[in-house]
């Protein structure tokens, strides 16, 4: 199995190393991964200006490349300019949490959508603030369990979050749905003239059969995700107007 390992961290962050030095067990691993971080970029790629793509290293058999681009270049880059046929794509693993609204902001679920949309598994892992040490623990388990088990698939992706960082072991596994995270910025005039992002109070979700609440109950939480996003419901209401 050929896999790809890209990130919205940087290529010369903590967790798309680890990632990737426990997925060698499971196949031939290339990583892409920006050349700084680029969190919180959402779905965005570099249309109109000029990438670099840079082949960096090889090392323990693993071959290592750079870009100027977006999380989701990295993804578009690698299958496009590589000789290597990808079986799937896993991006992380992600320092912070993508849990309920913040899929939406993020760059490691957007790389692994657009691996998605280009018709291959994807697999979207991330961790709390600096919690690394679980990390380190339990994903040779996790890895095992999702090839194991097969839980990827080319219909959605697996948007894979450890709990958060009150807990050093999970309690388990937990599949559920996306819940919602209410964010209530507040911006402020910084010296020069700028605003700058001062607070950012959060409402979580308590519905426990979504993720945000269940991590916060020790669990690793699966999410399958998809690129159609109509709502039927209010879709069909319209049709009546």
């Amino acid at each position: 199995m050929n896999i790809l390992v890209v990130n919205d961290d940087g290529v010369f962050s903590e967790g798309i190393k680890i990632l990737a030095t426990k997925l060698k067990r499971f196949g031939n691993v290339t990583v892409c991964g920006p050349d700084q971080g680029r969190s919180a970029s959402s779905h965005c790629i570099i249309l109109h200006d000029s990438l670099s793509f840079e082949f960096i290293k090889e090392e323990d058999e693993i071959k290592w490349y750079k870009t100027s681009g977006m999380p989701a270049d990295c993804t578009r880059l690698s299958l496009n300019l590589l000789e290597t046929k990808f079986d799937i794509v896993f991006s992380g693993v992600n320092n912070g949490l993508n849990l309920g609204t913040d899929i939406i902001y993020s760059g490691t679920v957007s790389a692994a959508r657009e691996a998605h949309i280009e018709g291959l598994p994807a697999v979207a892992i991330s961790t709390d603030f600096d919690c690394f040490g679980i990390v380190e623990k339990e994903l040779d388990s996790l890895l095992a369990y999702i090839f194991n088990e097969k839980l990827y698939s080319k219909e959605y992706v697996l948007n894979i979050n450890f709990p958060t960082n009150q807990f050093q072991i999970s309690k388990g596994y937990k599949f559920c749905k996306q819940g919602i995270k209410n964010f209530k910025t507040t911006f402020v005039l910084d010296k020069d003239g700028q605003y700058i992002n001062q607070d950012c109070p959060i409402v979580y979700d308590t519905n426990p059969e979504t993720d945000v609440y269940l991590a916060d109950q020790g669990y690793i939480t699966f999410v399958p995700l998809k690129v159609e996003q109509t709502h039927i419901s209010a879709l069909e209401k319209l049709k009546q107007i």
